[in-house]
């Protein structure tokens, strides 16, 4: 959405919990011959990596666990351990375009096939970068192999390159050298838990979660937001924030905004909401955050994240990053395209933590950003808490940009405006939900 606006400092916010658990689920290897998986089989089988979860890898060729031992001069990885203790213990991140990278859970710092030291692996780096994206391959059962992004190859634990195990990226194909078998930490029982949720029931807003924005005039927009029924409702189970033709504060269209400002705000986690739109080019609808610093700092240095932003396509929405550095028309956007119109319900969602910012469209995560793609451009600004908005636009710069209409209103068709004066479009929630991961 691209805006800022004084708010009331916020309240305290909800703290994420850190993963735990004991291993469980050990099993072993046996030697297989070797096999090349198609290209596409990698990127289909690696959608189904735990991704958020801990897990521990027993390679097939030792029968012993994985390790990042930092002990080790050359924080190399090796396959020598009987046990999976915290050295062996690795988070699986989605790191985009269908690859995961693992980052060690003693240290922080992600895995590395680094073509500069000959493919072999280390656990040494803060951020993902080529060198850092596996390609998360099943080969049945419990057991995967990892290709690298860097050159393409297979990680292989050849005990012919030493007794321990040594991991490196360097097989064209997979064999039990290149197979590893997959224990999560905690047994399943971790996952993410819902905190706190509004399902929009009765017949008006909870004053405990949102309040309605009428304040706010920015990116040439061309309505006014109300407090009127006209434009904010709840029933049946839903919020409506319906856009109308009728002139108000001089503006010639009337919607609805909320904000959680001040009531509901919220660290690393999960924030989703069940959405169907309204189409019609120049209408915007957006669930979308901003920092709860904005009345200290203001825009763009508090940071926003676009959950979801629509301008009246039916077939795609888009997400985005706003903060110093990177704001207005920023490098950190996407289009993404729901499995259906937009008119019907979906589930837009976003993570986001110290690490990476994730957009999930019904529990699939359609672009992954890491912390530091973002600080190529400026400071990374989500490590505090932000607070929710659900808003319906009518026109301004991003409808502009793509309808480029002037009349009968700034980015707003004369065909949108009909629709206005006959349907009264809404932009409909079913309900709004924030999760750890615990």
């Amino acid at each position: 959405m691209a805006q800022g606006h004084t708010v009331v400092a916020g309240r305290s916010w909800v703290l994420a919990l850190g993963l735990g658990g004991l291993l469980s689920g050990l099993a072993a290897c046996a030697p297989s011959p070797e096999v090349v998986p198609s290209e596409r089989e990698s990127q289909a089988q690696g959608l189904a990596a735990p991704i958020g979860r801990n897990i521990a890898l027993r390679a097939c060729s030792t029968q012993q666990f994985v390790s990042a031992d930092q002990n080790l001069a050359n924080t190399a990885l090796v396959a020598n351990r009987a046990t999976a203790q915290g050295w062996e213990q690795f988070q699986v991140v989605d790191a985009g375009g269908g690859t995961v990278a693992l980052r060690s859970v003693s240290t922080g710092l992600f895995v590395s096939a680094d073509t500069n030291l000959g493919g072999q692996l280390v656990a040494n780096r803060n951020a993902i970068q080529d060198w850092e994206r596996f390609e998360w391959v099943e080969f049945g059962g419990d057991s995967v192999g990892l290709k690298a992004r860097s050159n393409g190859l297979f990680v292989s634990a050849d005990t012919s390159l030493g007794a321990s195990g040594p991991l490196y990226a360097n097989r064209a194909a997979a064999g039990c050298w290149e197979s590893f078998s997959v224990s999560v930490i905690g047994g399943g029982g971790g996952g993410w838990v819902e905190v706190w949720r509004d399902d929009f029931d009765g017949n008006s807003i909870n004053p405990a979660n949102w309040f309605a924005n009428t304040g706010v005039h920015v990116n040439s927009e061309q309505q006014n937001y109300t407090t009127s029924p006209r434009n904010i409702q709840v029933s049946n189970g839903t919020l409506k924030l319906i856009a109308r033709h009728e002139s108000s504060n001089g503006y010639p269209f009337t919607s609805g905004r909320l904000e959680s400002a001040g009531k509901r705000e919220f660290g690393h986690g999960k924030v989703e909401a069940r959405i169907k739109m309204p189409v019609g080019p120049g209408l915007w609808p957006a669930f979308w955050m901003l920092g709860n610093n904005i009345g200290q700092v203001g825009w763009p240095e508090c940071g926003e994240l676009d959950i979801m932003e629509n301008v009246g396509y039916a077939d795609w929405t888009s997400g985005a990053l706003h903060g110093p550095g990177y704001s207005g028309d920023t490098p950190i956007n996407q289009r993404f395209h729901p499995s259906s119109p937009v008119s019907d319900w979906h589930v837009y969602a976003t993570e986001f933590s110290s690490q990476d910012v994730k957009w999930l469209i019904d529990g699939v995560v359609v672009k992954t950003v890491t912390r530091a793609e973002v600080e190529r451009y400026g400071r990374w600004v989500y490590d505090r808490p932000y607070f929710i908005i659900l808003n319906l636009a009518v026109g301004g710069t991003y409808p502009f940009g793509l309808n480029g209409a002037r009349t009968p209103s700034f980015g707003v068709p004369q065909s949108t405006l009909d629709h206005i004066r006959n349907t009264a479009p809404a932009l409909e929630v079913d309900w709004v939900r924030y999760s750890q991961w615990q």
